[in-house]
């Protein structure tokens, strides 16, 4: 591995580095390099802290590992990697499929008790031509599942056999998912009618004189492979003469779409969704949309529809100006979540984007409005929001790329003490993050992409920024907080310049041959930034307690504040719906104690969330009767 810590660089590469210095990552605690791999899609890590990573390989070449490992595809161009929490590789594995004179790549990794799941099928993002879908975005048709010695155990094909007819397959998944139990989760779109095991078929909508409408889809397997559960998401209405649209990943090629899974099993799905949609079919709770929207919609573990939240329940109305009927409505001209992030106890963070066009946009998010103004050149606004699990808005943040640039965010992670990481990349010359200004060293007008990766801590306080650019491009494809607070981050760039180039990750640089590429996995410390009393949360400063756990009808919640400051005390239950508010005041430093009467509640397991101050600490507690 070379890396070097370049500040003799730093003036010609970073100009604004007392802007940004003070708020950027400190080198890392090690960075693994991968020559001649030109994507990486699936980024996990399982508790021991061994990390899980796919990607593809340049055509008809090895992967040369920084560790010395060399590895070279037996039957196609995609791996899956497992990389042992020193920096080094334990094992590669080539994808199942074999297909030739196509992209397959395995695009999402998901790492589940003694087992790793992977999503693997056609590249997304690509131009696929003489297809029925007329769609780049394409995912997987097969779900691989992997022992933790990199064996395959199991493969589930959702098209039948493969063959080269596998971009019209019936269906493709987008996003996968794991909970705690083992049992699988995955969300997609399908087409035709679509067999996802004995006694579950989804069968597609025609309308009169047209092809099959495609729609969305979301199932569960079992750790077995066995099916759990289906639903599908389609629209019947076309009697204004515009067929449904349904869309879980609209111009966007992140390594999941708007999709996650709780520990407990709840499914969170964003996306925009044409009015008459129904949402859990057949089931007495079904819901339909009464008008086209954009919504988060989440279901439990059984499949039952816990509850469907739009932008304006989200907070967030989108004047798209130029689009004023309803009829005109689309996933290009709203705000949409096309990325999302849950946490255990249902706190949610959404990525939006809204496209605008000559007439500008107003976009309000709370008490914050965002314009457009008249007369600009068309584009796409992206900005972040976090919620709480009742789906009230905590905060909202926009990333502002240079004239006739823009930001393109593809990756959004939670960790548990509600730190939210956003990655990317911004097109053009700079971009501001709040006061914060960052310039990748070109001249105004550039076409280069650069890495982008923006960490906010509970509040929204903007903690600490990489930025990652390459002779060419470059990319943040996956991050990966972990419980200890260490933090992966995945990416790569791209040089197809003649001349030697570099790629700067934060402060380390990592080489690049001309005209090849390079991703790289990069582990930082739980502690990394040079502002660590502005901005980082204290770790293990707020001490929390509780008793008799399981209790019958009351517990003891005991809490220790290492300053004075306002305290907020929720306990909610598995579904996210607050419970109780204990305590809403402020309070001294030192021991404090409240006491949680539920004796009407019914025996389950519910979460308390402490927060005071900038911290914020949660626990579960288990009553039974």
């Amino acid at each position: 591995m070379r890396r070097i810590i370049f500040f003799f660089l730093v003036s010609m590469v970073l100009p604004r580095l007392d802007a940004i210095r003070a708020q950027s990552f400190e080198p890392a605690t090690w960075i693994l390099e991968a020559e001649d791999v030109i994507r990486n899609y699936g980024l996990d890590a399982d508790a021991g802290g061994s990390v899980y990573m796919s990607g593809l390989v340049q055509d008809g070449k090895g992967i040369r590992w920084s560790d010395g490992t060399i590895f070279v595809p037996e039957r196609n161009e995609n791996f899956l990697a497992r990389i042992a929490a020193d920096g080094n590789v334990r094992w590669v594995r080539p994808g199942a499929l074999s297909v030739r004179d196509y992209y397959i790549s395995i695009h999402t990794v998901v790492a589940q008790g003694p087992y790793v799941w992977t999503n693997e099928g056609a590249t997304r993002g690509g131009s696929i031509f003489n297809t029925r879908w007329n769609t780049g975005e394409l995912g997987g048709i097969l779900i691989n599942r992997y022992s933790d010695a990199g064996d395959s155990l199991q493969a589930t094909y959702l098209a039948g056999p493969v063959d080269y007819n596998m971009y019209d397959g019936p269906a493709y998944i987008l996003g996968l998912g794991g909970d705690d139990a083992g049992n699988t989760y995955v969300a997609g779109y399908y087409l035709d009618t679509l067999r996802l095991g004995s006694g579950h078929l989804l069968v597609p909508y025609v309308p009169a004189g047209s092809d099959p409408v495609r729609s969305v889809f979301l199932a569960s397997y079992s750790r077995e492979g066995n099916v759990r559960w289906a639903h599908r998401m389609v629209s019947y209405t076309g009697d204004d003469g515009y067929l449904p649209i349904n869309d879980i990943l609209y111009e966007k090629t992140p390594a999941r779409p708007s999709f996650d899974v709780g520990a407990a099993g709840n499914t969170y799905l964003g996306g925009f969704f044409s009015r008459g949609t129904v949402f859990a079919e057949g089931q007495p709770d079904s819901l339909r949309l009464e008008e086209s929207d954009a919504v988060v919609v989440s279901f439990d573990a059984t499949g039952k529809l816990r509850w469907l939240r739009t932008a304006s329940d989200l907070g967030v109305e989108a004047d798209y100006l130029a689009f004023t009927d309803d009829r005109f409505l689309g996933p290009r001209n709203t705000a949409v979540p096309w990325i999302l992030s849950v946490r255990d106890d249902g706190e949610l963070a959404l990525n939006w984007t809204v496209g605008y066009g000559s007439l500008g946009i107003i976009v309000t998010v709370g008490d914050t409005t965002f314009t457009v103004p008249f007369y600009s050149e068309g584009g796409y606004l992206d900005f972040v929001t976090r919620h709480a699990p009742d789906g009230s808005l905590r905060w909202v943040r926009r990333l502002t790329a240079s004239a006739s640039g823009f930001v393109e965010l593809t990756e959004i992670e939670m960790d548990m003490h509600g730190h939210v990481y956003v990655g990317g990349y911004y097109y053009g010359h700079q971009v501001q993050i709040e006061d914060t200004v960052l310039t990748n060293g070109t001249t105004p007008g550039s076409r280069n992409l650069t890495g982008l990766l923006v960490e906010y801590d509970a509040e929204g306080t903007l903690a600490r920024i990489l930025q990652v650019t390459g002779p060419d491009y470059s990319k943040v494809t996956g991050i990966m907080p972990m419980p200890s607070g260490e933090l992966y981050v995945a990416g790569f760039a791209i040089n197809y310049r003649d001349g030697p180039g570099h790629i700067i990750v934060g402060v380390d640089t990592l080489a690049v041959r001309p005209g090849s590429s390079k991703a790289f996995l990069a582990k930082y410390g739980s502690v990394t930034t040079a502002r660590a009393d502005e901005y980082a949360r204290p770790v293990g400063s707020l001490h929390t307690a509780h008793y008799p756990n399981p209790f019958a009808g009351a517990a003891i919640l005991t809490y220790e504040l290492p300053e004075a400051s306002h305290v907020r005390l929720r306990v909610y239950d598995v579904l996210g719906r607050e419970m109780a508010m204990l305590v809403d005041e402020w309070h001294s430093a030192g021991a404090h104690s409240v006491r949680l009467d539920a004796s009407s509640w019914p025996s389950g397991v519910y979460l308390y969330r402490l927060e005071a101050g900038n911290q914020v600490a949660t626990g579960s507690l288990v009553r039974q009767k």
